[in-house]
């Protein structure tokens, strides 16, 4: 491999790394004219890497550095994006030099998680990445049952939207795990901000958001796809996202959402799968669950710092062995006592062998130790297994707003 160098981006070549990532991912520049400028603001310089044959620009890697929340807490994550390897260089270990690069310098920077939205589901399990939350694509068609009480509504412009939105995000983003903190310069690039590209014969976003007395409680960011057949109203809204902050405003928000005139369909690619529309619904085959999605996939690649970042909902102690692909395998003692953890390197005996890909699923509470391991990718005695189960377990589903 030493025709190929990685190495990071100087200021001059972020242009070629822009383009060469629209053009992997099947885009270009004429589509998405501010791309340059929205990388340029929430991306820094010295998290992205390139992949050279020469002086030819052939590969590429990203990070941007986010706080992640987890069951009872957060800590610092690399958000890794912007991952390509041209076609005519692909299957040659650029892939791997890339995330080890990316990998090192996460570690530099304190964050002891990575984090990733995949292009293709089979790629980044075998880099210690497991799916660590999912989400349901679905289809709601007609109203669903009024809720007992509503919240008032108002459609927001987009400068009232960037200014009241954000804290609803961030208060939302402490109850959930699996999301991150979205600064105001990152809602105005990516949330804000309306790339004509990006409507696909839709109109531009709209903003609802719901308030109850002098408090904002929630909001709903959509786009609407008007049709007519024989007669009949088909439009669809397309709801991109839904933030309630307790179940009196997500009600109001749904019932708002599924009963605007002419639009008789929603569309949501991007529920969490606790959702509970089906029982909101006077008729739950109204709510059609098209598939669940993977969303974000983690690698805890400092597992005694991930581990004991986060809450646990039982007391217990475990000795878990990671088994990782890219680096020695580790074993880690994990206490938890009042729902906080010590978690210290120990050779003694392991209750549980992981694949470093199960670790990072079980870690947000959304996998289940017991499928796991039918999958093994976690082994142990029945006991340890369901003692696992009940100690990762976490009563709110992990679920990430927004891809990055």
């Amino acid at each position: 491999m030493s025709e190929f160098v990685v190495r990071r981006l100087t200021p001059e070549e972020l242009s070629s790394f822009v383009t060469h990532v629209l053009t992997t991912f099947g885009a270009d520049r004429d589509l998405d004219p501010e791309a340059e400028s929205r990388l340029r603001a929430l991306l820094p310089l010295a998290r992205c890497h390139g992949g050279f044959a020469g002086a030819t620009m052939v590969a590429t890697a990203a990070a941007f550095p986010l706080r992640l929340t987890v069951p009872g807490g957060d800590l610092a994550m690399a958000g890794l994006t912007c991952v390509t390897v041209a076609p005519t260089h692909q299957r040659r270990g650029l892939l791997r030099r890339l995330l080890a690069a990316h990998l090192a310098d996460a570690e530099a920077a304190g964050e002891a998680v990575s984090g990733l939205y995949a292009s293709q589901g089979g790629l980044y399990g075998r880099f210690g990445y497991g799916v660590a939350a999912e989400s349901d694509v679905l289809s709601i068609r007609g109203p669903l049952a009024p809720p007992t009480a509503l919240d008032d509504l108002a459609l927001l412009a987009p400068e009232e939207a960037a200014r009241r939105l954000p804290a609803l995000d961030r208060a939302a983003a402490a109850a959930r795990p699996g999301m991150y903190v979205r600064d105001d310069a990152w809602w105005q690039w990516r949330r804000i901000a309306d790339r004509p590209f990006a409507r696909r014969g839709r109109s531009t976003r709209r903003f609802l958001i719901a308030r109850r007395g002098e408090r904002d409680t929630g909001y709903a960011i959509y786009r609407q796809r008007p049709g007519f057949a024989d007669g009949q109203a088909t439009g669809v809204i397309d709801l991109e996202e839904l933030i309630g902050l307790d179940a009196e405003a997500e009600a109001t928000l749904w019932h708002a959402v599924t009963t605007i005139d002419l639009f008789p369909t929603v569309e949501y690619d991007n529920a969490p799968v606790d959702h509970g529309l089906n029982w909101r619904a006077a008729d739950p085959r109204r709510v059609v669950r098209r598939r669940r999605a993977d969303t974000l996939w983690l690698r805890l690649h400092a597992p005694n710092v991930a581990l004991a970042a986060r809450r646990y909902a039982v007391e217990d102690v475990l000795v878990i062995a990671v088994d990782d692909p890219l680096a020695p395998s580790t074993r880690w003692r994990l206490a938890v006592v009042d729902g906080r953890a010590e978690v210290t390197p120990t050779a003694a005996s392991p209750d549980l062998v992981a694949t470093a890909s199960a670790l990072g699923a079980l870690y947000l509470g959304g996998a289940s130790a017991a499928a796991l391991a039918r999958a093994d990718l976690l082994r142990g005695e029945p006991a340890a297994i369901a003692r696992a189960e009940r100690l990762f377990a976490w009563p709110v589903a992990p679920w990430c707003a927004e891809q990055f």
